[in-house]
Order: structure tokens, then sequence, then C-alpha cells
């Protein structure tokens, strides 16, 4: 295995200064791929055992049992890389979102939004495609797709806390039945 090396500077500092502990980087490389592999074996066992009790038991709670299961297989050594691929990608969705965001609107919703002075919650899987919540884009129409053709008026608002990239620049959510504030 080659040596692995960090080479760095301190501030102020025109020597740089070499840190090398390939035995230790390996060591610990070891670990995390056998943890990992137990993890995932323990994880194939563990949806096993559910999927025979959920089958073979004769409790009428037997059922219940896929809950677990469903739980144990995201952890599997099939699935695993795409369940810790997914949940990485979660923290893409949180970070680094615009300062402001654009809610498109009908001349009626408009027109409650100035009046109630906040933007209610789509409740229904019409217009919550992502599920119920305030949504917001970055692009309208004809680019955005998700934005229907008479939600034409944009409403700008600073990006509320709890907003959500689902699609860049295209879906924001502030997920949600609870409505978000105008300034």
């Amino acid at each position: 295995m080659p040596d692995i090396a960090l080479s760095c500077r301190r501030d102020g500092c025109g020597t740089p200064i070499k840190v090398s502990d390939a035995g230790a980087i390996s060591h610990l490389m070891h670990r995390l791929r056998k943890l990992y592999r137990q993890s995932t074996l323990e994880a194939d066992n563990a949806a096993q055992y559910w999927a025979d009790t959920a089958t073979t038991s004769r409790s009428p709670l037997a059922p219940l049992a896929h809950v677990p299961g469903v739980m144990a297989a995201v952890w599997t050594p099939d699935i695993a890389p795409i369940t810790a691929t997914v949940l990485g990608a979660a923290g893409y969705g949180f970070t680094a979102l615009p300062k402001q965001l654009i809610h498109f609107t009908t001349k009626a919703g408009a027109a409650g939004i100035a009046r109630s002075g906040a933007i209610n919650s789509s409740t229904t899987l019409l217009n919550g495609f992502f599920g119920p919540g305030v949504y917001m884009a970055r692009i309208g129409r004809p680019i955005n797709g998700f934005i229907d053709r008479a939600s034409r008026i944009p409403i700008y608002l600073p990006t509320p806390a709890g907003t959500v990239r689902v699609v860049p620049y295209l879906v924001y959510v502030r997920w949600g039945v609870s409505g978000v504030r105008t300034p």
C-alpha cells in the first residue's frame, strides 16, 4: 500500500509540514470496511427474521413484523449503498439554499395572500405534488413545468426556515400544513 501523507502549511510559514501515518489510516479503513460488512450482514439476517415472523406466526399481529423488516432491508448488502447515497444527498436538500425564492400563484391567490399576509399550504395531491406544504421556485413557467399554467403571479419572499430543495431551481418546499407569513 502506498504511503498516505498530507502536506499542509501553517499561516505565515513557507515550509510545508508533512503528516504521514499510513499504518493508522490503513487500520482505520480496514476497521470501517469490516464494520460496514458486519452491519449489512446483520441487517440481512434481521430482514429475514422479520419476514419469517410475518409469514409463519399465528398471531393476529404478525403482519406488523413487516415494519421492522422493511427498516432492516434498507441496510442489506445490496441496498446499503443506495441508502447511504440517499441519506447523504438529503443534506444537499437542506444546505446552500438561495436567500430568496418565488411562490407562483393566481390573481385570486395573490389577492388572498395580500389580505391574509400568509401563503397557505397546498394540501391536496393535485397541488401538493411532493406532499403538503408551501411550494416555491427560482424559475417560473415555461421552463418550470411543475407550476400550473394559471399560476403566473410571482410572490417574492425570503427563503423560509425549514425549506427543502427538491428539484434545484424548480421545486423548493416548506413541508407541513401551516402556511408561510409574507414580509
